[in-house]
C-alpha cells in the first residue's frame, strides 16, 4: 500500500467514526462515507470490506485507543496503600474524561449500541468493551484481596457506574451548561471530577470517605 493508500485509508476511518457515531451503523451507508471523504467506493470496498467490515475497523481502532489509555493509568494499581489506590484510580478517571472529551465520537459509538444499534453483530461487546472493563475489575479484585479497599463492593458494578457517569456529563442532561462553555471546559471539568473522585471514596469506602 502506497503512502497515499495509507493517508487515504486513515482519511476513511476517520470520516466513518464521526458518521457511525453521529447516525449510528444502522444509519450511515457507505456511499455517503465515499461521498464524504471523496474516496471511489471500489476502493473502500477492495481495501475494507463491506460498511460491516469497515466498523469493526473503526471499533478495532476505538478500542486500541481506549485500551491504550487504561492501560497506561492502571500501570501503578494496586498500591501498597488506599491512599494509592484511589490516586491511581483518579488518574484513570481523569485520563479516561480527558480521552472522551478529546474523541467524543468514541463513547457516542458505544452509546449507539446501548439503544441496539448494528444488532446484527452481537458480540462486540465481549470483544471490545467487556475486557477493558474486566481489566479494571481484575484490579480491583487484586486491591481487595490485599486488603486496600473494602471487599463488599462489587469491582464489575463499580467499573461500569464510573463509565455511565462519564457518558451521562458528556451527552445526559449536563451538556445544559449554564456558561455554555461546554463540557471540558475548567469551570465545568473541574466539579464533575471531583464528584467522580468522591464516588470512588465512598463506593470502596475510603477511611476519609
Amino acid at each position: 500500500m502506497t503512502s497515499a493508500d495509507d493517508q487515504q485509508l486513515e482519511t476513511v476511518i476517520e470520516l466513518a467514526t464521526r458518521l457511525f457515531a453521529a447516525f449510528g451503523y444502522d444509519g450511515t451507508y457507505l456511499q455517503g462515507i465515499a461521498e464524504a471523504t471523496g474516496t471511489d467506493l471500489t476502493w473502500i470496498h477492495d481495501t475494507f470490506g463491506d460498511k460491516r467490515d469497515l466498523y469493526l475497523a473503526v471499533i478495532e481502532r476505538a478500542s486500541r485507543a481506549e485500551n491504550a489509555v487504561v492501560e497506561e493509568a492502571l500501570s501503578t494499581l494496586p498500591a501498597g496503600d488506599p491512599g494509592g489506590v484511589a490516586s491511581a484510580l483518579y488518574a484513570l478517571v481523569g485520563s479516561y474524561l480527558d480521552f472522551c472529551l478529546a474523541h467524543p465520537q468514541i463513547p457516542a459509538l458505544w452509546m449507539h449500541r446501548w439503544l441496539g444499534d448494528a444488532a446484527d453483530i452481537p458480540d462486540l461487546e465481549e470483544r471490545y468493551a467487556d475486557p477493558l472493563v474486566n481489566r479494571v475489575r481484575d484490579a480491583l479484585r487484586e486491591a481487595a484481596r490485599a486488603g486496600l479497599i473494602d471487599d463488599q463492593v462489587d469491582p464489575d458494578l463499580m467499573v461500569r457506574t464510573l463509565i455511565w457517569s462519564i457518558y451521562g456529563y458528556l451527552y445526559g442532561e449536563t451538556l445544559a451548561f449554564p456558561d455554555e462553555a461546554g463540557a471540558g471546559a475548567p469551570q465545568n471539568r473541574e466539579p464533575f471530577l471531583a464528584h467522580l473522585h468522591q464516588l470512588i471514596d465512598r463506593m470502596l469506602r475510603l477511611p476519609w470517605a
